[in-house]
């Protein structure tokens, strides 16, 4: 092979092990790599220059075991653990929209992944924003009916760290509130 092929063929390589990062469940197994991969590495170095059958070469030795161990572990869960990121990203995607209920059915799919508490966490909070966002809606339209002093009662209503609330302070401003 002649040599701009070579270069053609190498960054061709590159380029699709950096597309590769864009998809999760590639990232999900390199993190579980590189978090246990690089103690095993510590600690096989560390066994090697044991002197066999010492004490610090049998911990070194059951050390690697509960390593390996825990990354099969975490190799078997994998999936399910990239469904409930899935999950999550979509569900949130929804709720950055504004589209409440379609954010609680994604959510509900937690529940097969015996994620309930998370899902009963998350759908909460996109009950609240979603709550809160009814009251600047309303807030909204009280101001346009010149009822600016309910408005401004219904904004100091509208729930702390939501997203609704951010756009309540801002409205108080331009209303005088």
């Amino acid at each position: 092979m002649n040599w701009s092929k070579q270069i053609a063929l190498r960054w061709a390589v590159l380029l699709i092990v950096v597309a590769m990062l864009f998809f999760l469940p590639t990232r999900e197994f390199l993190k579980v790599t590189f978090m246990l991969g690089v103690p095993f590495i510590f600690v096989l170095g560390y066994l090697v220059k044991q002197r066999r059958y010492s004490v610090p070469y049998v911990i070194s030795a059951a050390l690697l075991l509960v390593i390996g161990a825990a990354y099969l572990y975490l190799l078997y869960s994998l999936p399910q653990r990239i469904e409930v990121r899935r999950i999550v990203m979509e569900g949130s995607e929804l709720l950055g929209q504004g589209r409440y209920q379609e954010a609680i059915e994604r959510y509900r799919d937690l529940e097969a992944l015996g994620k309930t508490q998370d899902m009963n966490e998350r759908i909460a909070l996109v009950e609240k924003e979603s709550y809160a966002a009814q009251l600047l809606q309303q807030a909204q339209q009280l101001n346009q009916d010149g009822q600016s002093q309910q408005a401004l009662e219904v904004l100091n209503s509208i729930p702390p760290g939501t997203r609704a609330a951010v756009q309540a302070e801002k409205l108080k401003k331009e209303w005088g509130g």
